[in-house]
């Protein structure tokens, strides 16, 4: 996944830390999400799905990370950008996605 440098996010109201990516002043754009119909195509092409097995650190599973931060309902914090860090950014969910969900945008 393409990333913003340097976004400043507190995850406990006391210890900031600088996270590439979005943040809540630059939140992924909610059209991008939501034209992933979450088929699973992208799972057997994700390296780091692959090599760990769990559904958040695959690109539908950040799909799903991400819109729930937007919505508010998780926060972006040690425990969810842990899922977005394991991303290669090998882009091979971008070219196997069938709804041409643009995961790098």
């Amino acid at each position: 996944m393409q990333t913003s440098e340097n976004s400043l996010t507190n995850l406990d109201d006391s210890n900031p830390i600088n996270i590439n990516g979005f943040d809540n002043d630059h939140p992924p754009n909610p059209k991008l999400i939501d034209s992933c119909v979450h088929c699973g195509f992208c799972l057997s092409t994700c390296p780091s799905y692959r090599v760990i097995g769990k559904e958040m650190d695959s690109p539908r599973g950040r799909i799903y990370l991400m819109d729930a931060i937007n919505k508010g309902e998780i926060s972006l914090n040690t425990a969810t950008v842990q899922h977005f860090d394991s991303c290669l950014g090998c882009l091979a969910c971008v070219t196997t996605c069938p709804s041409g969900v643009q995961y790098d945008k």
